[in-house]
């Protein structure tokens, strides 16, 4: 471009501004838009002013609800009249009516007829006196927005014949300002940025305007040229773990999906879902940077232990996937899956230290055509579950016979809340006796759950699973109940002599409050906590020894009794003789079903009483099934005996007909009635 004057010197590009122009083809609406914006504040009021009405009605019912609760309740509808009548004062309540828990009306008042529309709110009327609370009926309230519409009609509609035509007003200013200065310039970089998705390569907006969209679309073509790099490293950023650099959790499934598209259905696909064993402990040793430096090794002695074909992923934590995207068969899966646990489990070194890496591996073998290959993450989990909680460090594949159990499993632990809510729970009892005389002097309280479904579950099936839902104080608490109110019944049938023992979980020595709740489940009763006895196991003390101590220092405070149960099959028994208030020692069944015949176990139980009668501890043998077994612990000194040779598990109303001698050889009945009490939360 050349001077006009002639001078023959370029003139600078004139810089057109974008909001300049925009702002120029705007300002005649501008007042317009006030208006609608002023229309929108008016809708606004009297929107606030219909919810303030609804709101105001709305606890005027409920505290007529209230006023009305007592008299409806007794009766007294006069009184629920006034209450009506006191209300209708207010000019937007048209009408209002009181029914009772029938749907009958009780009252009806109509203040005046409306020719608005009305609504209606009705809130429940609820008695209460302390013993009872009950729902005795309803209250409804028409009213009216009449006013409200009065106030607000005239002024709305001026507004919004206004808003309507700055509305049409500002689309047509807008159209035309943005398709000349926006419009144009975007379409030019759209039809760029297109054509690079198709084939990704670069595009040049083709805009020479001198404005600001001039500059952006130079600003554009030259970001082009760098982009494509920053979004391939983000890509690859989205879908591998930082850490190590594996494919992650989200590549998982778009893998599943191209294993189910590609290569024969047939073809059988391996799928290693790998836990490392006590991965927390190498945290806690050496530090997290040196628990980061192990998995990074066990990363890459996963991808030199696979073939080419093989896929390996970290999905997070401590948890890894390996893939083999063809089997002949599962016992070619199995043998792939053990070379991979031979390969972690190489010495590593951390610290200047050798630590030897555990993991255990859950293995599900599946068709590429099979529907469930989507599942094989949630499939190849229920092998590791098995794996971690049957043989840590081990290869589990999956079969129908764990798939099934972990359904039961799973449906159980679903079931649990049900179980405590509908009283399927059942605390049965059996019988602890005097080895010389053969009386009862005592009976164990043991859970069972009589399951709709399932029938009777014992507790070492479902106990695991109360404990992993949080619900161990809630059973300890239904066991504690029903056994005082078993002792109620013993007393009554002339048998206040009889202990009942309470099993108490690990998790129960560490809650405080547990002694304040004994003492008041005794007193609600009216038996002496002396008539109880807890036991206890060697595992539960050693997890919080200063907490266990205490808890059943206050327990034998109260005059309950503390037991040891399973004796010899912890860590360290000499010292919890020794260190914690015990009254009782339970020798394990497992030193009692060999003997006589055994003569080690003969030992054992020897010392074991020995040892008792020096601390002055009561012994008591379980699992005694045969009479041989009964003479031997009398000849070594044990008082006290319990096992299927005197007595079953049963429930409470067969152990009294027992003790009446009213029943035969005292079997458990299957099919017995739930004599389970409704548990007192």
């Amino acid at each position: 471009m050349t001077d006009p004057d002639g001078n023959g010197q370029a003139a600078p590009p004139r810089l057109r501004s974008v909001v300049r122009a925009m702002i120029w083809a705007t300002v005649p609406v501008l007042l317009l838009v006030q208006l609608l914006a002023s229309a929108g504040v008016e809708a606004t009021s009297f929107w606030s002013q219909i919810r303030q009405l609804d709101a105001r009605i709305a606890r005027t019912a409920e505290s007529r609800a209230e006023l009305i609760a007592e008299p409806l309740w007794k009766m007294r509808y006069d009184q629920v009249t006034g209450v009506l009548n006191e209300i209708m004062h207010d000019e937007t309540i048209a009408a209002a009516a009181v029914y009772d828990d029938t749907g009958v009306a009780i009252a009806r008042v109509v203040a005046r007829a409306s020719d608005q529309a009305v609504a209606e709110i009705s809130r429940p009327i609820k008695y209460s006196n302390g013993n009872i609370a009950v729902q005795a009926g309803r209250i409804a309230i028409a009213y009216s927005y009449a006013t409200v519409y009065a106030d607000t009609g005239s002024r709305l509609m001026l507004l919004l014949i206004v808003g309507l035509l700055a509305t049409l007003a500002t689309v047509v200013a807008m159209r035309i300002s943005a398709n000349i200065f926006i419009g144009r310039p975007l379409a030019a970089i759209m039809s760029a940025i297109q054509r690079s998705k198709q084939d990704g390569r670069a595009y040049p907006a083709e805009i020479r305007s001198a404005n600001e969209f001039g500059q952006l679309a130079q600003a554009f073509n030259a970001m082009q040229h760098t982009t494509s790099g920053a979004l391939d490293r983000l890509g690859h950023m989205a879908s591998h773990d930082p850490l190590t650099g594996l494919p992650n959790r989200r590549s998982l499934s778009e893998r599943l999906v191209t294993l189910s598209d590609a290569g024969s259905p047939d073809s059988l696909i391996a799928f290693c879902f790998i836990d490392l064993d006590d991965f927390k402990g190498i945290n806690d040793t050496f530090g997290h940077d040196a628990g980061d430096r192990f998995l990074v090794h066990i990363s890459e002695r996963l991808r030199e232990a696979v073939e080419p074909q093989d896929w390996v992923a970290r999905l997070g934590g401590d948890e890894f996937v390996v893939i083999r995207p063809e089997v002949s068969n599962e016992a070619t899966a199995q043998a792939f899956a053990r070379q991979l646990l031979d390969a972690i489990s190489e010495p590593i070194r951390l610290h200047d230290k050798q630590v030897a890496p555990r993991a255990s591996i859950g293995l599900a073998v599946r068709r590429a055509g099979d529907p469930e290959l989507s599942h094989l993450p949630a499939l190849a989990d229920i092998a590791l579950y098995h794996a971690k909680s049957k043989a840590p460090g081990t290869v589990a594949v999956l079969d129908e016979a764990l798939q099934r159990d972990y359904r039961r499993r799973r449906d159980l632990e679903l079931a649990i809340p049900a179980g405590f809510a509908e009283g399927q729970f059942e605390v049965w009892y059996q019988g602890q006796v005097d080895l010389e005389s053969a009386a009862v002097v005592g009976l164990e309280a043991l859970i069972r759950w009589r399951h709709p479904d399932h029938g009777v579950i014992g507790p070492g099936e479902f106990l695991p699973l109360i404990e992993r839902s949080g619900n161990n104080a809630r059973l300890t608490r239904y066991v504690l109940t029903d056994a005082c109110r078993a002792l109620q019944r013993l007393a009554a049938a002339g048998r206040p002599d009889i202990r009942i023992a309470i099993n108490l979980p690990p998790s129960e020595l560490a809650d405080h409050s547990l002694a304040a709740e004994l003492r008041a489940t005794c007193a609600r009763f009216d038996v002496a906590a002396s008539m109880l006895e807890l036991e206890i196991t060697e595992g539960s003390l050693i997890n919080n020894i200063a907490s266990a101590s205490e808890t059943l220092h206050r327990l034998r405070r109260l005059g309950a009794t503390i037991a040891l149960d399973d004796f010899g099959t912890g860590y360290s028994s000499l010292a919890h003789l020794r260190r914690f208030p015990l009254d009782k020692v339970k020798i394990d069944k497992a030193f009692i079903s060999e003997i006589p015949d055994s003569a080690e176990d003969k030992a054992i139980v020897g010392v074991i009483a020995s040892l008792a009668g020096t601390l002055g501890l009561t012994l008591v043998a379980e699992g005694i099934e045969r009479t041989e077994q009964a003479a031997a612990m009398r000849e070594m000194g044990v008082t006290l005996g319990q096992g299927y040779l005197y007595h079953r598990p049963q429930p409470l109303a067969a152990v009294l007909q027992g003790l009446e001698g009213r029943t035969g050889e005292g079997r458990v009945r299957i099919d017995s009635p739930s004599v389970a009490p409704e548990f007192a939360a």
